[in-house]
């Protein structure tokens, strides 16, 4: 039994053990099965898909309309900065989960407290990115748009005062900021969350059994 095997280990010192190093590295490196591996697997594929869609739409802003929205491709160039860092820094975290030279009791724990307060950025900093969204927009289409339809709910006109322009944007971020939680929060749920669950219900069934 996996979990057997897994609670020795637990109550051993790992250094110099070779054959328990081998059963220990079958539980956490294994890509089948293994909750690192597979939490491994999901953040290399983030970084792709914002590797090709951030980089094809900051190429594509930078060439389009002559540069006159540029402003768009360095925003977006700006948050895939911060997305490169948070990458690095959890990559660098789960390759340590799988360190086979640590000792497992005295580092899994807080290691596994580490990847959840970076999953907690990664919904914190998702949904924080909606309202500071809105505003670069509006702040865009104040310098690039100099001519608002009349119709408009977004900016004040004769028909429009401002605070129903103003009323307009705060309803939209509400709303957008809203959506977009539920949808990070299942998003970081399905593709992290529940395998830190699985990784925490190992360590509370080997505990129990101490």
């Amino acid at each position: 039994m996996e979990l057997d095997q897994f609670k020795e280990l637990w109550q051993q010192d790992l250094p110099g053990k070779g054959h328990d190093l081998e059963i220990l590295k079958s539980l956490l490196d294994k890509k089948s099965s293994s909750p690192v591996a597979k939490m491994k697997r999901n953040l290399n594929i983030e970084l792709w898909v914002i590797l090709l869609s951030y980089g094809s739409m900051i190429l594509f802003y930078f060439i389009a309309f002559d540069g006159r929205m540029s402003e768009i491709s360095w925003f977006m160039l700006f948050i895939g900065g911060l997305f490169i860092l948070y990458y690095l820094r959890k990559l660098k975290l789960l390759r340590e989960m799988e360190c086979l030279a640590c000792q497992v009791k005295s580092n899994l724990e807080k290691q596994i407290q580490s990847l959840e307060k970076y999953i907690r950025f990664y919904l914190i900093a998702g949904t924080a990115l909606v309202p500071f969204s809105v505003l670069f927009f509006w702040w865009l289409f104040r310098m690039k748009l100099r001519h608002i339809p009349d119709q408009s709910i977004f900016y004040t006109n004769p028909l429009n005062p401002w605070w129903k322009a103003a009323l307009a944007w705060v309803l939209l971020t509400a709303g957008l900021t809203f959506l977009l939680f539920h949808l990070n929060r299942w998003y970081v749920r399905k593709l992290y969350g529940r395998h830190v669950d699985k990784l925490k219900s190992v360590l509370r069934e080997m505990e129990g059994e101490d």
